[in-house]
C-alpha cells in the first residue's frame, strides 16, 4: 500500500498549495497587515478569514481536503 499512500501524499501537498496560495490571495484583499499574516502564519490566516467564512470558502475547502487525504495517506 505505500505507492497509494505516495499518491495520497502528493494529492495532500498539492491541495495545501493551493489553499495557501487562495489564503494569500483573500487575505491581500483584505489587508496587506493579514496578507503578511498569512504568509508567515497561515494558520492565524485562517482564524482571521473565520468570520468571513462564507464569502472565502475556497481556502477552507481546500486546506480540508488536503486533510482529509493526507489522513487517508496516515492509514495506509
Amino acid at each position: 500500500m505505500a505507492p497509494m499512500a505516495a499518491i495520497l501524499t502528493m494529492f495532500a501537498l498539492t491541495f495545501a498549495a493551493i489553499s495557501w496560495l487562495s489564503l494569500l490571495c483573500a487575505c491581500f484583499r483584505q489587508g496587506t497587515v493579514t496578507g503578511l499574516l498569512a504568509f508567515f502564519l497561515p494558520p492565524l490566516g485562517l482564524l482571521v478569514l473565520l468570520p468571513r467564512w462564507q464569502e472565502e470558502a475556497e481556502p477552507f475547502a481546500t486546506a480540508a481536503t488536503a486533510l482529509v487525504f493526507i489522513s487517508i495517506a496516515g492509514i495506509f
